[in-house]
């Protein structure tokens, strides 16, 4: 009887241990999920990147569009919120952290500035001397700002399922992909690819 008292008692503690593992690592995925966060809502894009490849969250396929996407999360985090709601383990490297996220709705304003913008390339098309790449890229961020900073602008909400990956250094950070990116940019990815495929359908 005691030898079975005995092997019962390891079983539960090796129960225990593998449970409290697992929370251990749901908890630092969650830390690292709301490092990122607090990092963007300070809009401070070098504590973000301790979290996740900044990089990896394009709002565009084009690296040299004169938009960048630090400019673009600096404008629109200014209405940033995000709420856990749920945590899961998927192997001792990855876990799933879903996640609610309230965001400027980019939509209406990337509308807003395509069309400013096609507004300003017409009024500049004939003009003598033409401006610089330099002076355009300057015009492009001005009007991108003002359209992405006014007060009364609506906020999008939507679940993710946030990737959150241990390498090889032992540290946790958020992997990237297009939905998580999508979400936390307010849809503007999506937006900015319908808006591509309307032109194109013009031409």
């Amino acid at each position: 009887m005691k030898r079975i008292k005995s092997i019962i008692a390891t079983i539960l503690a090796l129960v225990l241990l593998l449970s409290l593992t697992g929370c251990g690592e749901i908890k630092k995925a969650e830390t690292t999920v709301n490092g990122m966060f607090t990092a963007f809502k300070n809009t401070d894009i070098e504590a973000a990147a301790k979290y996740v490849d900044v990089d990896e969250i394009n709002a565009s396929e084009d690296s040299s569009d004169s938009i960048s996407t630090e400019l673009v999360m600096k404008t629109i985090f200014n209405k940033l919120d995000y709420k856990i709601i749920s945590s899961e383990k998927v192997d001792d490297t990855t876990v799933k952290v879903k996640t609610e996220i309230t965001v400027t709705d980019m939509k209406p304003v990337l509308g807003e500035f395509f069309t400013n913008a096609m507004q300003y390339a017409f009024s500049t098309a004939f003009s003598n001397p033409q401006p610089t790449e330099e002076e355009t890229n300057k015009k492009m961020e001005e009007m991108f700002i003002e359209s992405a900073s006014k007060e009364d602008l609506a906020t999008v909400t939507n679940e993710v399922d946030i990737t959150v990956v241990k390498t090889e250094n032992n540290e946790w950070k958020v992997k990237s992909d297009d939905t998580f990116a999508d979400a936390l940019l307010g849809g503007l990815i999506t937006a900015g690819e319908e808006l591509s495929k309307a032109f194109e359908n013009q031409e």
